[in-house]
């Protein structure tokens, strides 16, 4: 019975330690420059012409009652260089996102350095 006993109590530990961080739910954008065309920038989906950089900040949402803060790690990756590029920028959380050429990849989403998602982008190209 103490096995059963102790067993249980390292998995309630375990359980409770897992529920009092927050837990990623997606990130939005919010644009610091102003680009020449409309660009989309969501936790779904991006979009942006070839050619074309935008500086962004972005917030990870938490869908637990704890918040992620700017000290949490974030790494915004492309899957595919050739069709976007992806670079931090000084200050927490701030990222260049540059369409280089037409096509499709995603943008891995890394919080706290674990892979949460990959965000479907399309690069279309320039008009």
């Amino acid at each position: 019975m103490t096995r059963f006993a102790s067993a249980f109590a390292a998995l309630a530990a375990a359980a409770t330690l897992t529920a009092c961080g927050p837990r990623y739910q997606t990130v939005t954008f919010e644009l610091r420059s102003q680009p020449p065309v409309p660009v989309r920038l969501t936790g779904e989906e991006i979009e942006i012409p070839a050619g074309i950089a935008v500086s962004v900040h972005v917030t990870i949402e938490s869908s637990a009652r704890i918040e992620f803060t700017n000290k949490d790690a974030l790494a915004l990756n492309s899957q595919d260089r050739d069709i976007l590029l992806s670079e931090a920028t000084p200050g927490a959380h701030n990222f260049v996102l540059v369409g280089v050429a037409a096509g499709e990849t995603c943008l891995a989403v890394e919080v706290e350095y674990e892979e949460e998602e990959c965000i479907p982008v399309r690069v279309v190209a320039a008009e």
